[in-house]
């Protein structure tokens, strides 16, 4: 019963948290969000592995042309006679203004430079060494996806730590793989969300003259 009320009475606090932070930001704040943003989040990698996947602590901001959104996020791996259950932060952007090419950033390993060494897909920029070797970046168009990631978006992500960022279309989610962001960093990584936005969108008004090949 011990760790039963440690768990539980962390998670009050963790919710507690996320409504402080939505009263300070003048978002709306819901418990739980039950089928709606996993349906709509479904064709992410992310959201295809597991099952009893759920979303809570979710802080909600509309505008006429965008909604963004942070919330935790979980699910469970079943591996023969036991499960795991894996948690996650995410910041998740859908902005009609947005015109991403798809594409998938991971932290880089050694599995994945070696997959890089052996002609798998990885998009590195010279410029950019930092940046290049942090993250594992793939997708299927890419100079579209090196015109997105500009200069200062490259330079923002090389002075971060490892995340994990998928983008099609109107959406992009940022999130660490199985972390859930410490409460008192959720305003920063909100707003690290929010830049990454703004340098997207700009590209993305650039892009009028920019064809898919």
């Amino acid at each position: 019963m011990g760790l039963l009320n440690k768990l539980f009475g962390n998670e009050k606090q963790r919710s507690a948290s996320f409504q402080v932070l939505a009263n300070q930001l003048n978002l709306k704040y819901e418990p739980q969000n039950e089928f709606g943003l996993i349906k709509q989040l479904s064709d992410f990698g992310l959201f295809k592995i597991g099952s009893s996947q759920k979303i809570s602590n979710v802080l909600i901001e509309k505008t006429f042309d965008s909604e963004n959104y942070l919330f935790d996020y979980q699910y469970v791996v079943s591996t023969g006679k036991s499960a795991v259950r894996f948690e996650q932060t995410v910041f998740f952007v859908n902005s009609k203004q947005l015109s991403l090419p798809q594409f998938v950033q991971k932290p880089e390993t050694f599995f994945t430079k070696l997959m890089a060494y052996l002609g798998f897909d990885d998009i590195d920029f010279v410029k950019f060494p930092e940046y290049s070797d942090k993250f594992h970046l793939k997708g299927e168009y890419e100079e579209v996806i090196r015109f997105y990631f500009s200069e200062e978006l490259l330079q923002l992500l090389s002075d971060q730590k490892s995340f994990n960022m998928e983008a099609m279309n109107y959406y992009f989610i940022l999130y660490h793989q199985n972390k859930l962001i410490h409460t008192s960093e959720l305003k920063a990584f909100r707003n690290l969300g929010m830049m990454l936005y703004n340098l997207f969108l700009i590209q993305s008004k650039k892009s009028d003259n920019f064809l898919l090949p």
